[in-house]
């Protein structure tokens, strides 16, 4: 190992020492990926720290390499403390449930298919908010994202503190400081990738959509036919402004150009209409009964009643309303929303559905900042208020297209 690297090592080393009895008392854990840059960060910590060793948290869903749960035995046999979970809802629940294909605009596989899992441990260690955990990542992402993050920031997705030892590091420093220091063998899945993609990954290159395909046909073809049913078979696809060119099956899924799909007013359908009475109460009037859950409306408790798809509400500002009625009839029970409130929602296993209970009426969740259904749900559900000129001028616009009541309209 060169002069340079070792006085990396020293440093991160001594940083290391410094800061963790400075977070005493919080819950801290390693974000652990199976890659080569968390696994140095989990060694380099667990040297500096011995003897203590910080729990190493990975999420395995449906679109994890397989493989990568039998590199981790092979890391448990050599000590390190790894916790395996898996995220409140896989990525096909996700797509089934009604949310959108991954883009780059609306990249939500991170906060939900492995910040849930980060979420619900921290809930469970006992702490009332996310803040009270703490965060440590390896580089995310090429050298080039080195830029975009400091030592410490604060994941604003998750409302969760996180640390970056390992932001001084290059590639090949990392590689040689687990071969030369630690001894460490890399996840076999880098036989193939040069970073542990997840399947179907719409970041890797033809080479890598080619290896998936042949090791994991059924997951691929499930991936890129959900793709292309809400894009094609919708009709959505006539709907954009764009050469014909770049409209063809070969262009919008084999060169991912989905992945640079915006939302259209097309997929805006109507959730609910909105009714402003004599009386001063706001009613709203929701399109399918499934679609209320009157869970959503606790913050609201005693303002508020129900007679069929009809809700009323008085004494309440219509902003609040409108964002309970928005989170209601878009929720996919993902519970990524618990953030907000660890003590009064948490996620159900079992039922796999979100829970609210002993709501205080704090307000936290008062927005749609966090509700991932509003954010992410393909087929985005909308109050329209019943007004003269309004609603029926507006009906044609957001009604839902041909043929897409398969999609979860």
């Amino acid at each position: 190992m060169n002069k340079v690297l070792h006085e990396k090592v020293q440093a991160s080393i001594a940083r290391l020492r410094d800061i963790w009895p400075r977070l005493e008392g919080k819950h801290r854990f390693i974000a652990f990926s199976t890659g080569k840059d968390s696994l140095a960060m989990a060694a380099l910590m667990y040297e500096a720290l011995e003897p203590e060793q910080p729990v190493c948290l990975y999420s395995h869903h449906d679109l994890e390499f397989p493989s990568n749960l039998e590199y981790l035995a092979t890391l448990k046999e050599r000590g390190f403390r790894v916790h395996t979970a898996r995220p409140f809802l896989e990525y096909f629940e996700l797509m089934d449930r009604g949310i959108g294909f991954l883009t780059l605009v609306e990249a939500w596989c991170i906060p939900l298919l492995i910040g849930t899992t980060f979420l619900e441990w921290i809930q469970g260690q006992g702490a009332k908010n996310p803040g009270e955990g703490v965060m440590f990542r390896g580089i995310s992402g090429s050298e080039a994202g080195h830029k975009f993050h400091g030592g410490l920031e604060l994941n604003k997705a998750m409302n969760l503190p996180a640390f970056y030892p390992m932001l001084g590091f290059t590639k090949e420093e990392i590689l040689e400081l687990l071969r030369d220091r630690y001894g460490l063998p890399l996840n076999p899945i880098y036989q193939h990738m040069d970073r542990t993609y997840c399947l179907c990954c719409y970041s890797s290159d033809i080479k890598k959509q080619k290896f998936c395909e042949g090791h994991y046909p059924d997951e691929y073809r499930r991936y890129y036919s959900q793709i292309e049913g809400l894009i094609f078979d919708s009709g959505l696809i006539d709907r954009l402004h764009q050469k014909e060119k770049f409209k063809t099956r070969e262009e919008k899924l084999y060169r991912h150009g989905f992945a640079h799909w915006h939302r259209l007013k097309a997929q805006n359908v109507i959730g609910a209409i909105k009714h402003h009475l004599p009386s001063g109460s706001i009613a709203y009037q929701v399109k399918e009964p499934d679609w209320i859950e009157t869970k959503h409306l606790a913050p609201v408790q005693g303002n508020w009643t129900r007679k069929g798809n009809e809700i009323r509400f008085w004494d309440v500002p219509e902003r609040i309303t409108d964002t309970l009625i928005k989170r209601m009839i878009n929720c996919l029970d993902c519970g990524f929303c618990i953030l907000e409130c660890f003590p009064c929602k948490m996620f159900d296993c079992g039922t796999k559905r979100l829970k609210i209970e002993g709501c205080v009426r704090c307000g936290k969740c008062l927005s749609l900042n966090n509700c991932m259904g509003w954010r992410h749900r393909f087929w985005r559900r909308v109050i329209v208020e019943d007004t003269l000129n309004g609603h029926k001028a507006r009906t044609a616009e957001l009604a839902a297209l041909p043929g897409t009541t398969s999609f979860g309209i």
